[in-house]
């Protein structure tokens, strides 16, 4: 996926406004099956994979023994012993190690099938009409967090009721397009389909750069910024994604519930800028002339047309509403500590007014 097809801006507002596509085959996908695979995943991740129905889904974390972030991720349960566990990129190495490294006591076969499903997400205001139009079906009709087995454009698909900008969509499992001459073909051909379907609802194709946009104007954590082996789901504020549940434990229990009694020593904030001036990753924040934390992502907000940033900061140090400042190469700017989604969700979002 190139950083931007046209204009970042442009691609940006097609997926708030109309419907943008992404080509996210580069991320991870693991199909795990087995007797024993409810108790495998239960052990390898902090949300409760026992009480996902068929075709259900749900978003979790994958922990180290300190509590620290492996990575997050999305489960589905695509059969009664059969899941689809997709992951970042980067991280795709190290988590496939992991869980082939575990599943050695477990009676479970963990499938890497990365390059055997190619993966594109269909996001914005008219993505599902674009997917119904696809699929034959109510799109809408399908719950968000499920995934179902459909044919899109006569193609087998899974169509997962997720996605990582904010908006309503889907991401879509093209199945059979292993990385040959073939799968290519068929996989370009998909992409072209959707972009021709997709025409009468401003579908865009979109890169990188709005991929890491979006996500930030909505206020959505992404590894190697706000997430990482330091870094507790407690501290990054997505506990949502985490379950205290019964037995087995997942590795980190112990260390999470500890941290749950005792408090957090950081904390993730939304911050809007209130003087000119984009920050960026690692930007010191400031109040009064002294550091309270560091800016993990930032960015100029196409919605706001001002910048925008996600930043760990200590504990009680500044509370929504309060005004600090961030240091841009030296020159000292002021910014409000805020919630996100940054934009406002009765006009953007997958919960917007209709």
């Amino acid at each position: 996926m190139p950083v931007r097809y046209t204009d970042i801006r442009e691609e940006h507002m097609a997926v708030r406004e109309a419907v943008g596509i992404f080509d996210t085959t580069h991320m991870s996908r693991f199909f795990v099956s087995g007797p024993q695979v409810v108790d495998f995943l239960q052990t390898l991740t902090t949300n409760n994979v026992a009480k996902l129905g068929l075709n259900e889904g749900h978003y979790a974390t994958c922990l180290n023994e300190k509590g620290g972030i492996h990575d997050d991720l999305m489960i589905y349960r695509i059969g009664e012993m059969e899941f689809i566990w997709i992951t970042n990129a980067s991280n795709g190495p190290k988590i496939k190690s992991h869980l082939i490294a575990n599943a050695k006591r477990f009676k479970v076969v963990v499938e890497d099938r990365s390059k055997d499903v190619v993966m594109i997400a269909v996001q914005g205001p008219n993505a599902l009409e674009l997917l119904s139009k696809m699929a034959g079906l109510d799109a809408r009709a399908l719950p968000r967090f499920s995934c179902n087995s459909v044919k899109l454009a006569g193609h087998d698909c899974y169509l997962c009721r997720t996605g990582y900008t904010g908006e309503e969509g889907g991401e879509v499992l093209l199945l059979n397009t292993p990385f040959n001459d073939a799968g290519k073909k068929k996989a370009i051909a998909f992409w072209e389909e959707i972009l021709k379907q997709g025409k009468d609802f401003g579908v865009k194709p979109c890169g990188l750069g709005a991929r890491d946009s979006t996500r930030l104007e909505a206020g959505l954590v992404l590894y190697g910024h706000e997430l990482d082996e330091n870094t507790t789901p407690l501290e990054a504020r997505i506990s949502y994604a985490v379950k205290f549940k019964v037995a087995p434990h997942y590795i980190g229990y112990d260390a999470l519930s500890k941290q749950k009694e005792a408090g957090v020593t950081k904390t993730r904030i939304g911050l809007v800028m209130v003087d000119k001036g984009i920050p960026r990753e690692q930007y010191p924040v400031l109040i009064n002339g002294e550091k309270i934390g560091m800016v993990t992502s930032g960015g100029m907000s196409p919605v706001l047309d001002c910048g925008i940033a996600m930043a760990y900061v200590k504990p009680e140090s500044a509370k929504e509403g309060d005004t600090v400042e961030i240091d841009i190469k030296g020159r000292v700017r002021k910014a409000k500590v805020t919630g996100w989604p940054f934009y406002d969700p009765q006009k953007y979002g997958e919960n917007r007014a209709r």
